[in-house]
């Protein structure tokens, strides 16, 4: 999975901004008394957000950011107050107020700001910035910038635990994972998941080339251990988060992005982007209890219905698997010469909405028939999705 910086400069007049889609209400017209109602959508081209109606799958709002912010993701705080992202191009956070839509602060952070994280008490919103190696600590009462976190190598992903005392980076230019004490928002210690072989430490191809390591440490849904995949070393290191130590190490594929925890909490599906195969690993045994064959430029895995859908970013299929049977079930072909993203999805796991940059549209995947619904003209490159409360969210 490469690293994707978005920088360039982007030219809006090449769309025609919703040619033929349906018209977007002004947030003037209509509030969100329930902010578990929508579904986030970011637009990196066009600099907005908009909130599409979960019912009716209808686009009901959305707030522009200003000229030349290239948002990366997207998230609701847990008490469904507030929005906020990260302008790439602009340097900035972005708070957004939910039941009127609008932006209402703009807070200057690092250079190239992406993932990002919010504590589970809704009070600090910690946006990474992987190109200046630090993360932005925001206090999402006072609305302020109150510390950067330096130290860290390409921080990609932020994983708080669900007590918020502990956050978790992963370090894709680096083979460890960061753990932050949430209350004094420092950085206490890095968790080494391994060495590198000493054949590759030798192999000049290998030492010249960018180092692929650790994109996210996923959470098990109890909380008690991370997996960190390591995309150089092909291997899963499991955390205790009680000790803040590796306990084991587990072989999968080449180049493997990150772990995905199904909805059960039993195991975990690894997308091995080197080999194009995933890797499913037994959460009680720790083993790889199947390697299947998959799909290029796998971005993300999503679950419904004891399955998981696998997301092929430049082939515009999702490979579905069975898990309880750990078999193939089939792939959904969602277009032709598209460019897939990630997706989230809804808070009874019955459908996965899935963002489609090049043509600008959402397809809306049913869990349990696999049926597809494409809603268009969502906006210009949607980049990714959220669901307050929702499950399997997540970024590049």
């Amino acid at each position: 999975m490469k690293r994707i910086y978005i920088m360039a400069v982007t030219l809006l007049f090449f769309f025609p901004y919703l040619a033929s889609g349906e018209e977007v209400n002004g947030a003037d017209e209509i509030k969100i008394t329930d902010p578990r109602s929508v579904c986030l959508i970011v637009n990196r081209d066009s600099n907005e957000i908009r909130f599409l109606d979960l019912k009716t799958n209808k686009q009901i709002g959305k707030v522009f950011l200003g000229k030349w912010v290239n948002p990366h993701m997207v998230s609701m705080t847990p008490d469904g107050r507030r929005v906020v992202t990260g302008g790439t191009r602009s340097n900035k956070a972005y708070i957004i107020d939910v039941a009127t839509m609008k932006l209402i602060k703009t807070i200057p952070v690092d250079f190239g700001p992406e993932h990002l994280a919010i504590t589970p008490d809704s009070r600090f919103y910690y946006q990474g910035s992987p190109a200046s190696d630090s993360v932005s600590v925001i206090d999402l009462v006072s609305l302020k910038k109150i510390k950067t976190i330096k130290g860290f190598a390409e921080p990609l992903n932020i994983t708080f635990l669900p007590d918020g005392s502990k956050a978790y980076v992963g370090n894709y230019s680096a083979h460890w994972v960061g753990v932050i004490d949430v209350t004094r928002h420092e950085l206490l210690k890095k968790i080494k998941i391994g060495d590198m072989p000493r054949v590759n430490k030798l192999d000049p191809k290998k030492y010249l080339s960018e180092i692929k390591g650790i994109s996210n440490a996923s959470i098990t849904r109890d909380g008690r251990y991370l997996y960190a995949a390591d995309g150089d070393m092909g291997v899963v290191g499991v955390i205790d988060t009680r000790e803040d130590k590796v306990i084991k190490v587990i072989k999968v594929g080449a180049d493997p992005w990150r772990a995905y925890p199904t909805h059960d909490g039993a195991k975990m599906v690894v997308p091995n982007n080197g080999d194009e195969t995933i890797s499913i690993i037994d959460i009680k045994s720790n083993k790889v209890i199947a390697t299947l064959e998959a799909g290029p430029e796998m971005i993300g895995v999503n679950f419904s219905h004891d399955k998981a859908f696998v997301i092929s970013r430049s082939s515009s299929f999702v490979y579905v698997y069975n898990m309880k049977t750990l078999r193939p079930a089939g792939r959904i072909k969602i277009g032709t010469n598209l460019e897939l993203e990630t997706a989230a999805t809804d808070a009874q796991g019955e459908k996965i909405y899935l963002t489609s940059s090049r043509d600008h549209s959402v397809y809306v995947i049913d869990g349990k028939t696999n049926a597809v619904t494409r809603i268009a003209n969502v906006g210009l490159y949607p980049w990714g999705s959220s669901i307050l409360e929702g499950k399997d969210l997540y970024c590049h």
